[in-house]
């Protein structure tokens, strides 16, 4: 049975992405600024004890949505979590949510696109692979933006963002999802991904035929000794090198 379908993670994946050294410097001033308030606890706190109770409480919610794979709405994530020890109005977060998931996914991590990108999407669609992008993601629009930005949005038939669903990788429902909104079968289809834990792991309990590993900054703060012995089907160092990958499968 041939390859005819690959579905990409974004970050790490697509992208490259760091965390910003210096977020410290600047996040709670930037927060305040999308609310719209100044003069607020953001501020008024000192710099170093806020930045730690925000990240303090990120961490909350990142652990509570990796052992639950449930990717709440912004405005829930920001009130309940990332801002709660903070006195702003439920209605000052909701109407900013968007913008306050946009700044995290955006200033306090970089982005840019991986070598070789625009080669291997084409490559890919000379050869008649259908392609979709799955993405853990706090945002609803950030990676829209993005891959319009760098200019390879048109060739992804469906984008499946955890914002959007409710649901986070490695919960195999996001790859069913997206498969049957693509009407692929997963057992024609490639997921290729930088980590074991919500890749791999999603992707093979999906069914799918085959996994893919690429690393990335953000690999080693996802995977550790609980990956259950799960391994990719390959191990690449370049998007590049999924073209041969593909045409050795298809040839079999």
């Amino acid at each position: 049975m041939k390859l005819d379908t690959v579905l990409f993670d974004m970050g790490g994946t697509l992208e490259e992405i760091k965390y910003v050294a210096d977020a410290q410097a600047f996040l709670p001033k930037r927060l305040e600024q999308v609310l719209g308030l100044e003069g607020s606890q953001l501020t008024r706190m000192d710099i170093h004890a806020c930045y730690a109770r925000l990240k303090h409480n990120y961490a909350s919610y990142r652990a509570f949505r990796e052992e639950t794979c449930v990717e709440v709405h912004p405005a829930m994530v920001w009130r309940d979590w990332i801002l709660k020890d903070f006195t702003i109005a439920d209605d000052v977060i909701f109407d900013h949510c968007e913008e306050l998931a946009h700044v995290w996914e955006t200033e306090v991590i970089t982005r840019r696109t991986r070598d070789g990108i625009e080669q291997m999407l084409d490559a890919l669609a000379r050869r008649d692979i259908h392609m979709g992008v799955i993405s853990n993601t706090g945002s609803f629009t950030q990676v829209h933006e993005s891959l319009k930005q760098y200019g390879i949005k048109s060739y992804f038939e469906v984008i499946v963002l955890s914002s959007e669903l409710g649901i986070r990788k490695p919960h195999p429902y996001v790859f069913h999802h997206a498969l049957k909104s693509m009407q692929r079968d997963a057992l024609r289809s490639m997921y290729v991904g930088d980590t074991i834990s919500r890749d791999v792991i999603g992707a093979r309990n999906a069914g799918l035929l085959k996994t893919v590993q690429i690393a990335s900054e953000f690999t080693k703060l996802s995977d550790d000794a609980s990956t259950g012995g799960y391994r990719p089907d390959y191990v690449i160092h370049s998007l590049m090198d999924l073209v041969p990958i593909i045409d050795e499968i298809n040839e079999t």
